[in-house]
């Protein structure tokens, strides 16, 4: 099954009006447990270039309020069979507070302040034994906030997956290491992140995809600075347009 541009189109409305109702009190970061829902959007252009567009919704647990969200604008190109670049722009929306002022964030919606990053990465994908893959991604974000923690991040991933037989499904894990660069406080890898999951089409024969996984954050070293330690319970839907 096939979705349609205006389908789609109107399944992001309803969800981009849902986080315009709840970004009306929005709140600060904090270490708990966070809840994340995103959408993403795949154009094929042509047969090697795509345009994505993604959405993520970042909310706290407990209690439950708004945390951040992410709007993600990118084109991504098949050097070959699976060796991709990719590029793009990301706007991340946080809560209204004189620290991020000071860092350089600008107004954004609904009270919000914008902190605007691009990037670019490079990723390889290969077989281990049949049907078990690892996946390598580099990365390189530059900031355009003077942020206290970096200015610039360099992060690599590496995802190991596993495509169940005859089945659309594929369970994950994967692990990031984040090297800051630019701050107030020492350059270094200062973060790592645990992800697990799975991910399958939840309508045969379509180009729906949809993921569950449980994320697990942890800083060191920021020096004077707080750390930002969370997990999180997440979903994202993902559709992509021939």
């Amino acid at each position: 099954m096939n979705l349609t541009k205006s389908q789609i189109n109107t399944t992001i409305t309803i969800v981009m009006f849902s986080f315009f109702s709840l970004a009306m009190n929005a709140q600060d970061l904090t270490n708990n447990l966070k809840l994340w829902s995103g959408v993403s959007v795949s154009y094929g252009i042509n047969d090697n270039l795509n345009g994505k567009l993604s959405q993520l919704f970042a909310f706290n647990a407990s209690p439950t309020n708004y945390s951040f969200s992410q709007t993600k604008l990118a084109l991504s190109y098949k050097i070959k069979r699976r060796v991709y670049i990719e590029g793009g722009y990301v706007r991340g929306l946080f809560n209204d507070t004189n620290s991020l002022r000071n860092q350089g964030a600008t107004s954004g919606w609904f009270n919000t302040l914008a902190v605007d990053r691009i990037y670019g990465n490079f990723s390889y994908k290969h077989d281990i034994v049949k049907r078990l893959s690892l996946k390598h991604k580099i990365e390189f974000q530059h900031f355009f906030a003077d942020l206290d923690k970096y200015k610039n991040r360099s992060i690599y991933s590496a995802r190991l997956g596993y495509n169940v037989r005859r089945s659309s499904v594929s369970p994950y894990i994967e692990g990031q290491l984040y090297y800051y660069n630019g701050g107030i406080i020492s350059s270094g890898f200062k973060r790592f992140r645990f992800k697990t999951g799975l991910s399958f089409k939840p309508v045969k024969d379509s180009s729906m995809r949809l993921s569950f996984y449980y994320l697990m954050q942890n800083e060191v070293n920021t020096d004077q600075l707080p750390d930002n330690d969370y997990s999180v319970i997440g979903t994202n839907l993902s559709f992509k347009i021939n």
